[in-house]
């Protein structure tokens, strides 16, 4: 029997072992990246929220981001202002401050409607501007995750609607998110019907 030092046959877990000194890290990485994505499948992309202002109109529920919306008023008195154009509903007093109101509705291609006690007045920022959008009701400002948010259909789609940018499906309601800045835009066919 030789007193030599028995050598390990090459490739064996101990030689690895020894030129890998890390290796029990590498391998709980390993294993925390598998976890990761099983994850990652299973659950799909971790949530983005973004805040919204939830609004309705004819019993439809839309949302402007949070950003542009300024404050909400009660209506209290609008002036018509002759030859303003369509969907301008006429102004405001906003603390000494007389502001457009555009009644959202009419933008939408919907009738004009008699308001009443739940109307509000979203004051929104854009282009540098204030300007009071009417809407029936004001419901909340919430949390929409971005990456439930759908692209609206093309089908149903036109120049005319292109404000609406985004549909997002809430328990049994589905919110149209609008851009504030396309939905001020009054093309030329849209001002004389």
């Amino acid at each position: 029997m030789s007193d030599a030092k028995q050598t390990p046959p090459s490739g064996s877990d101990s030689e690895r072992d020894a030129d890998h000194p890390e290796r029990i890290y590498a391998f709980a990485d390993a294993i925390e990246a598998e976890r990761e994505r099983s994850t990652d499948s299973e659950a799909g992309p971790a949530p983005r929220p973004e805040t919204w202002v939830s609004f309705e109109i004819d019993r439809e529920i839309y949302a402007l981001p949070v950003e542009p919306v300024k404050e909400v008023l009660r209506v209290t008195e609008i002036t018509r202002v002759p030859h303003a154009p369509n969907p301008v509903r006429g102004v405001t007093q906003l603390r000494g401050r007389v502001i457009p109101v555009v009644d959202l509705a009419l933008r939408l291609g919907l009738p004009e409607r008699q308001q009443d006690q739940g109307n509000r007045i979203l004051v929104v920022g854009s282009k540098g501007r204030l300007i009071g959008l009417l809407v029936d009701r004001v419901h909340q400002v919430m949390q929409l995750d971005r990456n439930r948010v759908q692209a609206p259909p093309d089908d149903v789609m036109t120049s005319r609607s292109d404000f609406v940018t985004a549909v997002y499906h809430l328990a049994d309601r589905l919110i149209l998110m609008l851009d504030v800045d396309r939905v001020l835009v009054i093309r030329e066919a849209q001002d004389v019907a």
